[in-house]
């Protein structure tokens, strides 16, 4: 992985590489870089990445493996701190050779080819709570 910095501690633009976890790679520049809050954008190419879909009625996640290489087309996310530690909430838009696209909530994926990621620091902390309603931990102040 190469991380290069803009904006004096601002941005990040980070190159995550072949065989790394995605989600585990933008934890850990968010945690060196002690970011609280941010934004995450990106595009690259992931092999077996697990998404899910939440299921507001029976409020749990259904999650499934998306086996063999898929062109990571959108990446888009937040970072917030939860129980204070860094927690990326990320969500994926992926496609295959068929031209199919794929999409939900990433819990895992190992980059394929690339990664190719923006982390843009905003001011402040937020911070996840669990909403006893929905049963989901949403963001907070």
């Amino acid at each position: 992985m190469q991380v290069w910095e803009f904006e004096e501690g601002k941005r990040y633009l980070v190159r995550v590489d072949r065989g790394e976890d995605l989600m585990e790679a933008v934890r850990t520049v968010a945690a060196d870089k002690g970011i609280e809050a941010g934004r995450v954008t990106g595009i690259g190419a992931l092999a077996d990445a697990e998404l899910g879909y939440f299921d507001v009625e029976t409020k749990e996640y259904s999650r499934g493996r998306l086996p063999g290489s898929w062109e990571l087309l959108s990446l888009v996310g937040n970072i917030s701190l939860r129980d204070g530690r860094v927690q990326p909430h990320l969500h994926v838009l992926l496609g295959n050779a068929k031209l199919e696209c794929r999409g939900g909530h990433l819990f895992s994926g190992t980059v394929s080819v690339t990664g190719e990621i923006f982390i843009d620091r905003l001011p402040g902390t937020l911070r996840r709570e669990v909403d006893p309603e929905v049963r989901l931990p949403l963001l907070a102040r």
